[in-house]
C-alpha cells in the first residue's frame, strides 16, 4: 500500500480545508464579523475532526467505511458504508462545477467550459493513476509556492492603500445571531465535516501515531487562514460589498494597484484557486475509489478511476446551471441537508461511541 508521511499529510490537509472556501466566502452572511465566524467554527470544526480521527484510532488498521461493517454488523453497517461514497463522489461533482463556473467568467471567456473541464479531469485521472503518494510529494511542493504568492499579495495589497481596519468595527454591533447561522451548519461543514475524506487516506500515514495532532494543527492554520482573508477582504470592501461579491478573494485580488505599475494580478488568484480545487476534488475521488475497492474487496483500485472521473465530469456539468444557483444550492440547501448532518456528526458520533464500547469489552475480557 502506498504511504504519505505525516508532514504531507499536513500540506493535504491545509490544502484541502482551505479549499474553494477562501473563493467563496462562506462566512459573508456575518457581515464585518465573518472572521470570527470562521474563527468560531474553526474551533468546532476542530471538534469534528477529532471524532473522525477517534473513530479510526479506535478501529486500527481499517478506513473508514471498513469500521461501519465491523461495528455495525453487515446488514446495518454496510449500506452506511456505502452512502460515503456517494457522498464524496457528489461534493466532487459540486467542486467540478466550481471550475465550470469561475474559469470561464474570469481569465477564459471565450472558452467552452467542456473543454476547461476536460482538460481538468484529465489531469485528475492522470493524479489518480499515479496515487496519493506523488499528490503528497506535490502537496508538499505547491503549499510553500502558494503560501509564498499569497504573502506578496498581501503586501501589494497594504501597498495599494486600499485597507481600511475601520471596516472591521464595530463588533458584534447586530449581536451573535447572524454569528451563529453562520456557523451551523454551514461554518462546521464547509471545510471542517467534509475532512471526513480525509479520514480515507490515514492509513496510508506512516508512521502511525500522530494524525490526530496533524489534523489539529492543520485545521487551527487553515481556519486562521481563511479568517485572516476574511477580514482583509472586509478591510478593503466594507461590510456591504464584501456581502454582495460572489468572489471576494478573486475580487480582492483585482484592487492591487502599485504606482499604476504592478496591477491585474487576478489570474495568479484563479490558478491558486484552480489548484486548491484540483487537490480537494482529487482527495474526494481518492476517497470514493478508495472507499468502493474496500467495499467490494476489489485488490486494485485503477479501474475505477475511469468511472468515477467520468461521473464527476457529469456532474459538474449540470447540476448548476449557472453560478448564483450554484452558490445558492451550496450555502443555504446542502449544509442544511439531513444527509450532510447525518453522515457528517450524527453518525461518526454514534459509530465513536460503540467503537469505545466494543474496545472497552475487549480490554475487560483480556484482563
Amino acid at each position: 500500500m502506498e504511504t504519505i508521511s505525516r508532514h504531507q499529510l499536513l500540506t493535504i490537509s491545509i490544502i484541502y480545508q482551505i479549499g474553494t472556501t477562501i473563493i467563496f466566502g462562506f462566512a459573508a452572511g456575518a457581515g464585518r464579523d465573518s472572521w470570527l465566524a470562521v474563527l468560531i467554527s474553526t474551533i468546532l470544526g476542530t471538534g469534528v475532526v477529532l471524532i473522525y480521527v477517534s473513530v479510526t484510532k479506535l478501529n486500527p488498521g481499517l478506513t473508514y467505511v471498513e469500521c461501519f461493517p465491523k461495528q455495525f454488523g453487515r446488514w446495518l453497517g454496510t449500506p452506511l458504508a456505502w452512502l460515503h461514497p456517494l457522498l464524496f463522489l457528489y461534493i466532487a461533482g459540486r467542486i467540478v462545477a466550481d471550475i465550470n463556473n469561475l474559469v470561464p467568467s474570469t481569465i477564459l471567456p471565450r472558452t467552452p467550459p467542456w473543454a476547461i473541464l476536460i482538460l481538468f479531469m484529465i489531469a485528475l485521472a492522470y493524479a489518480l493513476f499515479l496515487g496519493i503518494r506523488v499528490m503528497g510529494r506535490l502537496a508538499e511542493l505547491i503549499l510553500p509556492i502558494l503560501a509564498l504568492i499569497y504573502a506578496v499579495e498581501v503586501i501589494l495589497i497594504f501597498s495599494s492603500g486600499v485597507v481600511d481596519t475601520r471596516n472591521l468595527f464595530p463588533l458584534l454591533d447586530q449581536g451573535w445571531g447572524r454569528i451563529w447561522k453562520v456557523v451551523w451548519p454551514l461554518g462546521v461543514i464547509q471545510s471542517y465535516g467534509e475532512s471526513l475524506a480525509l479520514a480515507l487516506i490515514w492509513t496510508s500515514v506512516k508512521p502511525k501515531g500522530k494524525v490526530g495532532r496533524t489534523m489539529v494543527v492543520s485545521t487551527l492554520l487553515a481556519g486562521s487562514f481563511i479568517a485572516f482573508t476574511d477580514a482583509l477582504a472586509i478591510s478593503v470592501f466594507g461590510e456591504a460589498i464584501f456581502q454582495r461579491a460572489t468572489y471576494p478573494m478573486y475580487a480582492l485580488i483585482q484592487v492591487i494597484s502599485v504606482a499604476d505599475f504592478i496591477t491585474q494580478l487576478d489570474a495568479t488568484g484563479v490558478l491558486y484557486f484552480c489548484f486548491m480545487a484540483f487537490l480537494k476534488t482529487f482527495i474526494y475521488l481518492f476517497a470514493t475509489i478508495r472507499s468502493v475497492q474496500k467495499l467490494t474487496y476489489t485488490q486494485s483500485s485503477r479501474i475505477f478511476i475511469l468511472p468515477v472521473v467520468i461521473i464527476a465530469f457529469v456532474l459538474g456539468m449540470t447540476m448548476a446551471p449557472n453560478v448564483i444557483e450554484h452558490i445558492a444550492v451550496v450555502e443555504k440547501v446542502v449544509p442544511f441537508s439531513p444527509v450532510y448532518i447525518l453522515l457528517m456528526f450524527v453518525i461518526p458520533m454514534i459509530l465513536m461511541f460503540v467503537s469505545w464500547i466494543r474496545r472497552k469489552k475487549q480490554n475487560l475480557t483480556s484482563e
